[in-house]
């Protein structure tokens, strides 16, 4: 059972290639909500998607899982959301032998059950010791995630006349207010960028486009917030110059398909979900505060948010476009 989120979902994607590597011949299904099916859907190390229809309650996921099941069952099932619901819905579900980490009081309902790691461990290693510990095998690294966009991406982009470079500014994090870096200051990037050329794209959830409009006024841009389903979005961002953004699932998606990236970060920490591929920069202030995992800070404004100005951010994007341009 997949993450439920962008992010977590993409980090998710080396197990696949672990399990694929560790177990020849193993067939390797994944269920999800209809909200990340778009990461695994191209994968080279899936064979058979369960999409959870709506919101992906457990509800819907227990039905899902339990009337496409094989016949045979499945062997084992990893369990990767954190979640109680997460693995009563694997058990409704009458799935194998069921493997995740120990968290929301669900022990009782796995059958290997590993301590949850800490944030000082990178999220897709916590996911590939799961693998692990069902193949009883030990992976020889954690492999890059893989998201791989629809074959038709640059047709896809050309039809939305984005016909030069272009800079893609995901500003938003579902998170919280301590993972979002101002969009003023966003807003002054996108001025720089499109000063030195580029096109600038706008990209957020629909209830973001507003507070993004800024952005794209800045930087003469488009405001695509809320406008494209998950598989343009990547085709988007497969295109993109660069892509920045804060802590959250766009940063995930252009690094897996090797785009140069600038991911922000505030109250979380690199060390656990940085971005992973093979163009990456981050950018934060290295405060005594920070990372505090607070969803917003107490203090009001989060200094390591604050701390971070315009020009480091705007030379962090120039360098990584410069760097795509000569690889």
């Amino acid at each position: 059972m997949a993450p439920n989120w962008l992010g977590d979902a993409v980090m998710a994607t080396p197990l696949l290639s672990v399990l694929r590597e560790s177990a020849g011949g193993l067939l390797v299904d994944v269920g999800c909500r209809a909200y990340v099916s778009e990461i695994f859907r191209r994968h080279p190390d899936v064979d058979r998607m369960i999409v959870y229809d709506g919101r992906g309650s457990w509800r819907e996921a227990a039905r899902a899982l339990r009337r496409e099941r094989p016949p045979r069952n499945w062997r084992s099932c990893i369990v990767l959301p954190p979640s109680f619901s997460s693995a009563l819905a694997a058990c409704l579900a009458g799935a194998g032998r069921r493997t995740g980490f120990a968290a929301d009081g669900r022990s009782f309902l796995l059958h290997r059950v590993l301590a949850r790691p800490g944030r000082d461990e990178h999220l897709s290693r916590s996911f590939v010791r799961l693998a692990e510990a069902v193949t009883e095998r030990m992976a020889g690294g954690v492999p890059r995630p893989v998201v791989v966009p629809p074959y038709d991406w640059e047709d896809r982009v050309a039809r939305r006349g984005l016909d030069r470079p272009y800079l893609v500014v995901a500003a938003g994090a579902a998170y919280g207010s301590a993972k979002r870096w101002p969009v003023e200051r966003f807003a002054g990037v996108a001025r720089r960028a499109a000063g030195r050329g580029l096109q600038v794209v706008v990209a957020g959830a629909p209830g973001e486009r507003g507070a993004l409009e800024a952005i794209a006024r800045a930087g003469g841009g488009r405001n695509l917030a809320g406008e494209i389903e998950t598989a343009d979005f990547l085709c988007v961002l497969r295109g993109a110059a660069c892509v920045l953004g804060n802590d959250s699932g766009p940063v995930h998606l252009s690094a897996a398909m090797g785009r140069p990236t600038v991911a922000v970060f505030g109250s979380t920490s690199p060390a656990w979900t940085a971005p992973r591929g093979p163009r990456v920069r981050v950018v934060r202030a290295d405060l005594e505060c920070s990372p505090c995992f607070r969803r917003r800070c107490p203090d009001g404004e989060p200094a390591c948010l604050a701390a971070i100005p315009v020009d480091e951010v705007d030379e962090a994007v120039a360098a990584a476009i410069e760097e795509g341009r000569r690889a």
